[in-house]
């Protein structure tokens, strides 16, 4: 591709001697999902943690995404700081519907933990 040549919406990656052709959107989306997982799982496990709070009421969008962008880069383990400065950023980045998936997955993670409890 000359210097002169539109970007693609493709991007290719090398990485561990595979070459993944990747839809920039759909890595990011797929990242925060694992990421909201990850969340979920973790907070379910401290009685303190946010999942409590969840516990009376269905959380907003902009409340998952919010927690979601502030957890992630507090961890430490952003990763996709070479095309995003922070999760905020990247989110952003995300169509409105791209973002409406990690909210719903957050919830339908959420809720499973939340039956999970009470089955305990």
């Amino acid at each position: 591709m000359n210097a002169g040549a539109a970007a693609s919406p493709l991007t290719v990656a090398v990485r561990s001697r595979f070459i993944w052709v990747v839809m920039p959107g759909k890595r990011i989306r797929d990242y925060f999902i694992r990421q909201a997982r990850i969340l979920v799982e973790n907070s379910s496990k401290d009685s303190q943690g946010f999942a409590a709070y969840f516990s009376d009421r269905e959380p907003r969008d902009e409340e998952i995404l919010g927690l979601i962008a502030v957890t992630v880069l507090l961890s430490g383990k952003y990763h996709l700081a070479d095309r995003y400065p922070t999760p905020a950023e990247a989110l952003a980045a995300l169509s409105a519907a791209d973002r409406s998936v990690i909210c719903q997955e957050f919830r339908r993670h959420l809720q499973a933990f939340q039956r999970q409890r009470l089955l305990v």
